[in-house]
């Protein structure tokens, strides 16, 4: 299966955080959301700080890891998720 691999960066600190894997940039919106609706998390309490970006593609079945050219912005956290389609992996190997 193809997963997704995101990180929030946070501008203060100027870096990435631990990559995390979901199926899709809906899904991780969908955890990124959750967490800056949670008043206990720091995401929370500096929304204008954090950022969700995309780094690259992972086949589990192969262990091949696709990087991005560059981090894929998706959202910040004060701001509403980009509504651009994200090339399926084919598109993106072949590009």
């Amino acid at each position: 299966m193809i997963q997704n691999a995101y990180s929030i960066k946070d501008v203060k600190a100027n870096a990435f955080s631990a990559p995390f894997f979901s199926i899709n940039d809906a899904v991780a919106q969908r955890s990124f959301e959750q967490a800056k609706n949670d008043p206990n998390t720091t995401i929370n309490q500096n929304p204008q700080d954090f950022s969700l970006y995309r780094l690259a593609t992972f086949d589990d079945q192969s262990g091949e890891l696709h990087p991005e050219k560059q981090p894929y912005y998706l959202s910040t956290a004060t701001t509403a998720p980009v509504a651009e389609e994200a090339p399926s992996f084919t598109e993106y190997v072949e590009s």
